[in-house]
């Protein structure tokens, strides 16, 4: 019978990290971030994200400069893209009338509220990143009577 000789000392092997998900090619793959999951502090956290969303978007009487300076901070990176040329004068609703509702919850990675306003309720879709990973907003959707064509 022949004996194969490992090519790896052993001082070596016995130092090695193990991977937390294999091997990409020859590389190491680093851990990856805790996923998320609900529980009464992430409802808790999108409510008030939502909330503080749509107080800091339905203020079209403040300078545009000031409008977004305030916003951007609570948008995701693709959130910042969309609604960085929005005109806050042009934003219908003036305040916020209640405290934001979770109505959908179907992926802990996602959070869609409801926030009721002046003129009807905002839809706020959230998005986080991993478990440790605040809420960002990714879109703020008009109440549907405001974004239906005018009579004919």
């Amino acid at each position: 019978m022949t004996t194969v000789e490992s090519s790896t000392p052993a001082s070596a092997a016995a130092t090695a990290t193990p991977l937390s998900r294999g091997q990409d090619y020859g590389e190491n793959v680093p851990d990856a971030e805790p996923s998320p999951t609900w529980d009464a502090d992430a409802r808790e956290a999108a409510v008030q994200h939502a909330g503080a969303t749509m107080t800091a978007f339905a203020r079209p009487g403040l300078p545009e400069r000031q409008w977004w300076d305030e916003l951007a901070p609570l948008m995701t990176v693709s959130g910042q893209d969309a609604y960085g040329a929005v005109d806050p004068t042009e934003v219908p609703a003036r305040q916020v009338t209640g405290e934001a509702v979770l109505v959908d919850d179907s992926s802990a990675w996602l959070a869609r509220l409801e926030v009721p306003t002046d003129v009807g309720a905002y839809e706020v879709l959230l998005a986080r990143e991993d478990a440790t990973a605040p809420w960002r907003t990714e879109t703020i959707t008009p109440p549907a009577a405001l974004s239906q064509p005018v009579g004919r």
